[in-house]
């Protein structure tokens, strides 16, 4: 008889509910903006379970697969031709292109993961070039919000103010780029879940439309 499987320790069990209840909450908050502002049904659907996948999975994992966004492009690109036509398609591809032109910095500097480029190209398809800036914008500032509200509830806020001054003390110094890298698992060294602050940006910038 084969041994049962052991069962996850209790710690990781927590977390995973953690992550799927997080997940939840803002793939509700995009539908419910989303319903008020009037976008068609299968956007709505198509977004609500992005939402949900990629924020659950970068909480308890730290990572977006290519699984979730490769497909979740390919269906907004889809779902863009249906509705508009070749109008529809070109305006999709101009989100991901305008995706690609705002977090290229960051992700060259290590501020955003692949998985986050991505995600975020995959939302850049729905929204379309203005609506894209908007979320963005409006993810990174949640992002900071998460991040600074992250390291000052772990007491490392003061570490990470001198390690910023020394890196940029030895950047003026030496006339060239240095930084230094956080300590191995502090609140800063683990990041930010950029997915979390890309759900929010979305429920938001489908709440503006509503308003608009």
């Amino acid at each position: 008889m084969s041994a049962r499987p052991a069962a996850a320790p209790a710690h990781a069990r927590r977390a995973r509910a953690q992550a799927r209840a997080v997940a939840l909450a803002a793939s509700a908050a995009v539908v419910a903006s989303g319903f008020a502002g009037s976008r068609p049904l299968p956007v709505l659907g198509w977004a609500a379970v992005f939402v949900f996948l990629t924020v659950e999975s970068d909480l308890r994992c730290r990572r977006i697969a290519n699984s979730v966004t490769f497909p979740a492009l390919g269906l907004a690109l889809g779902l863009a031709a249906f509705v508009g036509g070749w109008a529809g398609l070109s305006t999709a591809l101009l989100g991901v292109a305008t995706t690609l032109a705002i977090v290229l910095i960051p992700y060259a500097v290590g501020a955003l993961g692949g998985g986050d480029v991505k995600a975020a190209m995959a939302l850049g398809a729905l929204l379309g070039p203005p609506a894209t800036a908007a979320l963005l914008a409006t993810a990174i500032a949640i992002g900071a919000v998460i991040a600074l509200a992250r390291v000052a509830a772990s007491g490392e806020a003061r570490e990470v103010l001198r390690r910023w001054w020394v890196s940029a003390a030895t950047s003026f110094a030496t006339r060239r780029w240095v930084f230094l890298a956080a300590a191995p698992d502090s609140a800063a060294d683990r990041g930010v879940p950029f997915a979390v602050a890309l759900g929010l940006a979305l429920a938001v910038v489908f709440g503006q439309e509503s308003l608009q």
